[in-house]
């Protein structure tokens, strides 16, 4: 009921904030906020995932931004940063590359280390006429192996595939009692800051039909195409990050932690992919404090330098 009650909420703030942006337009002559910062501020910001590399699709970023009034999108990334990873378990170093990505300057690993659960990783971002170093550390979760069925039901087509094509089906009304989203996490047991993605692979169409009717409706409206390929969280990507326990469950041997009232983050029918993720405190305070770009772990700057073990899984759902 604690997943079902946070997804809730969070659903209800997207139409809120939605309803409060109309209102704003209508009724605001001012949208100028004061300026928080003075002068050029710098942020990383990356998530380290065990078992991959840090690439274009998981990179680090380094910006810079100064007050509101002198924003320049194209100088919003610093393309000149020596950055440096250091595995503190084991003494490795290595560099990272930028790399023009996406109308993005992302820095890599051209070399494709991987990241080892369990270890702590420690970053070092050295600016061009900044006299600092801009640095953070992170200690990577345990490994989280996301298990698709749990239950052992073991029926061919049902329940989660591990890639969109070809892809499995699952009955919306058994999301949560047949298939939970359970995570093996070894011999580790206690808390863990889970965050789950629950983003709609679909494109958008009139055709599209709500899983729960919204306020009498059954299908999207022409003029809500926006809001679905808005960035961040819409209606087409519902998230939450939480605390939760991993422990021993009946008739198994490891340690495991497991979600089943989740079904209201499936706001349409049609194919999902769906991402668990154990992530570090730096991920999990930048994620949920006001303001969490001050709290993200970083040093001498801001951003977040935060890491997850876990992993993705797809689906169709289906009346």
């Amino acid at each position: 009921m604690v997943v079902k009650r946070l997804i809730m909420k969070r659903i209800l703030l997207i139409v809120a904030t939605a309803v409060t942006m109309l209102l704003s337009l209508t009724s605001c002559s001012d949208f100028t906020s004061p300026d928080r910062f003075e002068g050029n501020a710098y942020s990383i910001s990356g998530l380290l995932v065990a078992g991959n590399s840090i690439s274009l699709d998981q990179p680090i970023y380094v910006c810079r931004s100064s007050s509101i009034n002198d924003f320049n999108a194209l100088e919003l990334f610093v393309p000149d940063a020596t950055v440096l990873i250091i595995d503190q378990n084991t003494n490795e170093q290595f560099n990272l590359t930028p790399a023009l990505h996406e109308y993005k300057v992302k820095y890599v690993d051209e070399n494709n280390h991987v990241i080892i659960a369990d270890h702590v990783y420690r970053i070092e971002v050295d600016i061009p006429g900044y006299d600092k170093t801009v640095w953070a550390e992170t200690h990577v979760p345990v490994s989280a192996d996301l298990i698709r069925d749990y239950n052992n039901l073991d029926v061919a087509g049902e329940g989660y595939s591990v890639s969109a094509n070809p892809i499995d089906s699952l009955s919306y009304n058994d999301l949560d009692v047949r298939y939970p989203i359970a995570m093996n996490t070894g011999n580790y047991s206690g808390p863990v800051n889970l965050y789950l993605e629950f983003f709609c692979l679909e494109e958008f169409s009139t055709a599209l039909e709500f899983t729960n009717p919204i306020f009498g409706t059954t299908n999207p409206s022409s003029n809500m195409e926006s809001d679905y390929y808005e960035a961040g969280e819409s209606i087409r990507r519902i998230h939450f990050i939480g605390r939760y326990t991993s422990m021993q469950q009946p008739d198994y041997q490891d340690n495991y932690l497991l979600v089943n009232d989740f079904k209201q983050a499936f706001i349409f029918f049609g194919r999902y992919r769906v991402t668990a993720y154990a992530v570090d405190d730096n991920y999990y305070k930048y994620s949920y404090m006001p303001e969490g770009y001050l709290y993200g772990g970083v040093h001498n700057g801001l951003g977040y330098f935060g890491s997850a073990s876990g992993g993705k899984m797809f689906t169709k759902v289906y009346k």
